[in-house]
């Protein structure tokens, strides 16, 4: 490795807030003590920040948890060595907990009515509900994603005694974070200027099921009005009678889910009604609405700058 392996690393699971939800944070620095994190002071962090020249910026497939991708970004950062950093971040309302996931209240907001798209900024602060525009639809998604790399480069930049106004970037996306991806390059021409490169794990548009189950998921997304109710319904009853380590235990033995972290992680969501729910308004909206074939221009138009890289595996 022409850079060399720096093992010494930062890894910080943390929290921010973005588009005004909670959401789940992941920084990776090179040079500091992941067992000391939260002691490294200010002088160490500039130090740190100064010698990164790359971010490697990661954007999650649905259900958008980050924490999921931690170790494995980890292990990438290490092996790229000196100079780089990575930096994470969950969907907004995908993650763990009411304040993450929003609460009952916030979600009488209705996903397939004017109800949501027609009540007023000051009518939700009044009735003291979050937003549900940015995780129920892409739009929202990419806006927070937008967001949320103007405060990593914000950061960047308090931080860094560089001469670089900022870093150069690229971007990691799994699934329908491809999307996600590409939107947002297309929106912020500013961003997409400092990209050298994006590479695609699984995108979404690969997503080619069998016949069957393609029609049943197509089903499914086309009368979601009654089916996300129904399945979050069966979520909050599946949740109150087989006893977690029942699941837990199938998780393990029956589906392969062998890393005790990630079992943890998928109990903690999708056992949660509104996380479910969350995820299913978002996702059926993908089915409905994503081409399963690449865009072309926008591949074009963000080849200009720089290029894109695919992962194709398995039947996604």
């Amino acid at each position: 490795n022409s850079h060399g392996v720096c093992r010494l690393q930062s890894v910080i699971e943390d929290r921010a807030c973005i588009c005004g939800w909670p959401t789940d944070t992941l920084t990776i620095d090179q040079g500091q003590n992941a067992n000391n994190a939260t002691s490294v002071s200010s002088h160490d962090n500039k130090n740190a920040a100064s010698n990164i020249h790359t971010l490697l910026l990661f954007i999650p497939g649905n259900p958008g948890v980050i924490h999921w991708y931690t170790d494995s970004l980890a292990q990438i950062v290490e092996q790229l060595g000196s100079g780089f950093a990575a930096r994470g971040v969950s969907y907004a309302g995908h993650g763990v907990g009411e304040e993450v996931v929003g609460s009952n209240d916030d979600h009488k907001q209705s996903f397939h009515s004017e109800n949501m798209e027609n009540k007023s900024n000051e009518a939700r602060r009044e009735d003291q509900q979050k937003d549900m525009n940015i995780p129920w639809t892409m739009d929202g998604q990419i806006e927070h994603k937008i967001k949320w790399i103007e405060k990593v480069l914000e950061d960047w930049r308090k931080e860094s005694a560089s001469a670089l106004s900022t870093p150069n970037l690229i971007f990691i996306s799994h699934s329908i974070g491809a999307h996600f991806v590409q939107s947002l390059l297309l929106r912020r021409p500013d961003i997409l200027a400092k990209t050298q490169h994006v590479i695609h794990l699984m995108p979404f548009f690969r997503f080619d099921p069998p016949p069957l189950q393609k029609m049943f998921l197509s089903s499914f997304a086309s009368q979601y009005k009654y089916t996300i109710p129904m399945m979050k319904k069966m979520t909050g009853a599946l949740s109150s009678t087989i006893p977690r380590n029942w699941i837990d235990s199938y998780l393990d033995k029956v589906v392969g889910l062998n890393c005790t972290k990630g079992r943890n992680i998928a109990l903690d969501i999708f056992l949660h009604p509104n996380m479910v729910k969350n995820h299913l308004v978002l996702g059926f909206q993908e089915l409905r609405e994503v081409p399963e074939q690449p865009n072309d221009v926008a591949l074009r138009l963000i080849g200009d700058f720089c290029q894109s890289s695919f992962l194709f595996c398995g039947n996604e």
